[in-house]
């Protein structure tokens, strides 16, 4: 379970107080740590904007949707893979939101060139 927030005057204020709590009753009586991390450094306004942009071209030049190209990119460059609790290798792919500025911006890199070689698509860069 992972949830945003603020602190504010030695308060936690929730991003989404309801889905919060909906989701500690599945902890009911149950032994719990809670974590509290700093959020990273995650991708600016100006990176997703761009990156949403491409999505749409990517997305007229292929006929998928929005959505798809999306998943399809993220599937082609953030497929990763990681020891679960049990020991076993498991597949999962990494979500753009939690992408820091840098892995965002390399991202943007291989979509770019990607597009480029593979589609023949020459993406705009920032205005």
């Amino acid at each position: 379970m992972k949830h945003y927030g603020k602190i504010k005057k030695g308060k936690l204020i929730l991003n989404n107080k309801e889905q919060f709590q909906e989701q500690l009753l599945q902890f009911e009586e149950k032994e719990v740590v809670i974590k509290i991390t700093e959020r990273n450094n995650n991708r600016t306004a100006d990176q997703n904007s761009l990156f949403w942009k491409w999505i749409e071209i990517i997305s007229n030049h292929t006929g998928y949707t929005k959505e798809e190209t999306k998943e399809l990119i993220s599937y082609k460059f953030l497929s990763r893979e990681r020891v679960d609790a049990e020991g076993y290798q498991e597949a999962y792919i990494k979500g753009t939101s939690t992408l820091t500025k840098q892995e965002f911006s390399d991202l943007m890199n291989h979509v770019s060139y990607w597009s480029n070689d593979t589609l023949g698509i020459n993406l705009p860069t920032y205005d």
